[in-house]
């Protein structure tokens, strides 16, 4: 017979046994962690009220959802699940973008913004930076890219795309134009885009007869049409002219009797539509602009193949966002490069770019601002296409390369002595293959 004690120990030990038998019953099985998902989730700061905005919204969403049917994102080894959220900070409205930085920062937790589009940037840092968030976004801003901040990269900037503007002046000049007016709205980004454009036009060989700035939310420009016949322009640069003011400055341009050349720097395809019916065919043709559809230029498969992704998911191709998409595909090359979603891995490895990357419209590559005393990559020169109206309609005619994008820049802002001394130290960049204009020796001329 057990004694007492004997028997007490005894059931001790055997609940012991059974405590850990059931512990061991419902632990997970050797590896199953691996197998569980986890969440990547990112967001972007995109107006709500803008087609382009919506555009982005649909993009992102598209690409959260062809991961997620596959299973999740394989990302180092993991599989995860895909969450994406788009947050309403309107267009240029300081107190809306502010609020929707906060949700998604501050109330939402994310850790990665991509692909923000129309928020004062300058102002988004302010809450981005202290709380370690990378953002991928848009700006025209150089204090957003200088050296104080460490998470803002300007992935999809206008600051390295004056090879654009200068291609198509050099096309114009080529057709007999030797003077140019600018004309832009009256904000902070049209007298930007006013000192951009009269760099480049310089640069070209252009003597600008004015800058002219209207309100933005004018209706009338009869007036400033009947100020540009004065001048006798040969032809017309609008760089941050959009929508509906393009449209109603060439009707006006038409009525005032203007005849030179129109350079509409955002002529997307409803832009040139509602154009064509005010105006006719005969005074668009000839007018080059931006080109947004990769189907008229773009040669990858796998770029060609989003495309036709987004046409079985949303039916029409609609053009207004892809524009404003190249910072999805360095983030992209990030994550699967370092094979994590960490903010500080991704930083540093957007941060120390030696590549280009392809986008839905071409390469898009990260540079140094060693003119802003900036020599992390954080400031993008895109491949942008450019157009031409041919026959009454909007037809891909080339595209200002990476390399046009970068060194044209460089020139037009007289700052090479400070890219040269970063050159010197860091060495050139290596570009894609594409065909450019513009090299190192036109810098000395």
């Amino acid at each position: 017979m057990i004694g007492h004690k004997s028997k007490v120990g005894f059931l001790v030990l055997a609940a012991a046994v059974l405590v850990v038998s059931l512990a061991l019953m419902t632990a997970a099985p050797s590896g199953a962690a691996s197998d569980q998902k986890k969440v990547l989730r990112f967001g972007s700061i995109v107006p709500f009220n803008q087609k382009e905005g919506l555009e982005i919204q649909k993009w992102m969403k598209l690409f959260a959802k062809m991961y997620n049917d596959q299973g999740g994102w394989l990302i180092g080894g993991q599989r995860y699940q895909v969450e994406y959220t788009a947050y309403d900070g309107g267009f240029q409205d300081a107190p809306k973008a502010r609020s929707a930085v906060e949700r998604a920062v501050l109330q939402d937790g994310l850790k990665l913004l991509v692909s923000n589009w129309g928020d004062p940037e300058t102002q988004t840092t302010t809450i981005t930076e202290p709380n370690k968030v990378l953002v991928l976004g848009d700006g025209f801003n150089d204090e957003a890219i200088g050296p104080a901040n460490n998470y803002y990269i300007r992935s999809s900037g206008v600051y390295f795309t004056r090879g654009l503007t200068y291609i198509i002046q050099k096309d114009y000049m080529a057709r007999g134009a030797k003077t140019d007016v600018i004309v832009n709205p009256d904000t902070e980004a049209g007298k930007f885009g006013g000192m951009l454009w009269a760099s480049t036009a310089k640069l070209a060989g252009l003597k600008v007869l004015d800058n002219l700035y209207f309100n933005s939310s004018q209706l009338d420009f009869g007036p400033i049409a009947s100020k540009i016949v004065s001048l006798h322009p040969d032809m017309i640069d609008t760089a941050f002219t959009t929508g509906n003011q393009i449209t109603n400055l060439i009707a006006a341009l038409k009525d005032a009797g203007y005849k030179g050349l129109i350079y509409p720097g955002n002529m997307t395809p409803f832009v040139f539509d509602a154009c064509l019916a005010r105006v006719g065919k005969e005074y668009l043709e000839g007018t080059e602009s931006l080109y947004f559809d990769p189907r008229g230029i773009q040669k990858d498969p796998k770029m060609l193949e989003l495309v036709n992704r987004y046409i079985k998911e949303y039916g029409e191709f609609q053009i207004e966002g892809v524009g404003w998409l190249w910072s999805w595909f360095p983030f992209r090359d990030a994550v699967e490069s370092t094979g994590s979603i960490d903010p500080e891995v991704l930083r540093k490895y957007l941060q120390n770019s030696k590549k280009a990357t392809m986008g839905l419209l071409g390469y898009v590559q990260l540079f140094a601002r060693p003119d802003k005393g900036n020599f992390k990559t954080i400031d993008a020169a895109p491949t942008t296409p450019v157009s031409i109206v041919r026959n009454g309609k909007l037809t891909g005619l080339k595209v200002a390369s990476v390399k046009d994008q970068y060194l044209v820049s460089i020139k037009s802002y007289g700052t090479v002595e400070a890219y040269q001394k970063y050159w010197d130290t860091y060495g050139y960049p290596k570009f894609p293959d594409e065909p450019s204009i513009f090299d190192y020796k036109n810098l000395k001329k």
